[in-house]
């Protein structure tokens, strides 16, 4: 047995500091949001607008050429607990945004226990759950009332409690398959983990014995809650999440942008990770950990998502959230292997952490939370002038209509999107805009 070399405590001291900084930083613009009732946007509107759909219509899947003009481009998870939290606590962004937070909380809490849990120190532990939000990105999205950080929670829980592989009993595998199956079902992007989950599985032939019970426990109920999804909303569902939203334009420049955004923030953990998987092998591509590799090195691939027209830095977490877990694993193998060298882990990742919470401070990024809503004039003078019509609306901002009780007719967006891939005609809404058939019509700056 290798006896653990203890780690310096100045570094570890200063990085958990210069971590809670970063998590410090996210409590104050959560608690902004929460106390906000106004929103820019950036998806917020979308999701509201699907649940009130669904509130009121049992569904959010219809025909994209008649009214109302949405693209349910999220599948049910967070748009049934947004309008469970709408019939509970009426038309606000207070419930989703909360919703985003807690399941941000979750995330650090099931990064700690996956590193805790494989024997690690707590202080390797701590610093890898803070490093989850440290990124600018991170603290720009995980407030808002999305679903990208709910996806990610289903994810890492599902990896984390079938990482042990065939030690595993049956109930965790159960329950990680339930965890894929909602990430799934909050985002289509979360079929990574279980894709990295079932690769895990093919390593050598008594593993490969366990693939049928993992497409049990996450196949077939995937399968399954797909299938009747289909059926009961008479094939729109899959038009919705799958047609539509695969039928999207791609940018070279994006792409490279994402690549190399997230390479300058993820350097000092991608040069972690590399040093252990060239000194470790063995180890990190064991059973335990070759799940996370494999997590790693597909949502290296997912990032080709950023290219995506609509697409925006949110992107970036889940590969983010996979490089953090991957670099506190390498951590712990190169610890094992030569305890005294890397005893001054703290001290990379203080480096790691500062590049982090600093890079890229400038780039283009949703406007920062309202912290007075009660200065903000633009905003209450454009409640009022909705909740003072009594027509029709077109609005781009379709938060503002669930918040003021009115009908979300369209969502301009989603529909350009669409109509550059000849999926959606503008006819009738060009020529209802042009009859004059909207007694407002707001346009975002």
């Amino acid at each position: 047995m290798i006896l653990r070399t203890p780690a310096p405590r100045l570094p570890l001291a200063a990085c958990l500091a210069l971590l809670a900084a970063g998590l410090g930083r996210l409590v104050v613009d959560g608690l902004a949001y929460l106390r906000s009732p106004y929103s820019r946007d950036y998806g917020e509107g979308v999701v509201l607008a699907l649940s009130e759909l669904l509130a009121q219509h049992g569904s959010y899947f219809g025909p994209i050429g008649e009214y109302p003009m949405v693209h349910g481009n999220y599948p049910p998870v967070f748009i049934v607990l947004g309008a469970v939290a709408l019939r509970l606590f009426g038309p606000s962004l207070a419930a989703t945004r909360a919703l985003s937070l807690l399941a941000t909380a979750g995330l650090i809490a099931a990064v700690y226990a996956i590193v805790r849990g494989w024997g690690r120190d707590r202080g390797l532990a701590l610093c890898a759950a803070l490093m989850v939000v440290a990124p600018w990105f991170v603290d720009t999205w995980a407030p808002l009332g999305r679903v990208d950080m709910l996806a990610c929670l289903f994810s890492v829980a599902g990896l984390g409690l079938l990482a042990s592989g065939e030690e595993a009993p049956r109930r965790r595998w159960w329950a990680a398959g339930a965890c894929f199956v909602l990430g799934v079902f909050t985002k289509q992007t979360a079929l990574i983990a279980p894709a990295a989950a079932l690769l895990s599985l093919l390593r050598d032939p008594a593993s490969r014995r366990l693939v049928p019970r993992f497409l049990l426990v996450f196949a077939v109920p995937a399968g399954a809650l797909l299938l009747v999804l289909v059926l009961a909303t008479r094939g729109q569902a899959w038009a919705h999440l799958v047609t539509y939203t695969a039928a999207a334009d791609y940018s070279l420049a994006a792409l490279r942008k994402g690549y190399e955004s997230f390479t300058v923030i993820a350097g000092p953990l991608l040069a972690i990770i590399l040093l252990g998987l060239g000194a470790c092998r063995a180890e990190l591509l064991g059973r335990r950990d070759l799940p996370f590799v494999l997590y790693w090195l597909l949502n290296l691939g997912a990032l080709v998502t950023t290219a995506k027209a609509g697409a925006a830095q949110n992107y970036l977490i889940e590969p983010w959230l996979a490089t953090v877990l991957l670099a506190a694993l390498s951590i712990a193998a190169l610890r094992e292997r030569s305890p005294e060298v890397f005893r001054w882990w703290p001290a990379m990742l203080l480096g790691a952490a500062a590049v982090a919470l600093v890079s890229e401070r400038d780039a283009a990024r949703p406007p920062r939370p309202i912290r007075n809503p009660g200065q903000a004039t633009e905003y209450r003078a454009l409640d009022e002038a909705v909740a003072g019509t009594s027509g029709p609306i077109l609005s781009e901002n379709l938060s503002v209509l669930v918040r003021e009780g009115k009908p979300v007719l369209a969502e301009p967006f989603g529909l350009l999107l669409l109509s550059r891939q000849g999926l959606w005609r503008p006819d009738r809404l060009v020529a209802d805009c042009e009859a004059g058939r909207f007694a407002l019509v707001v346009e975002e700056d």
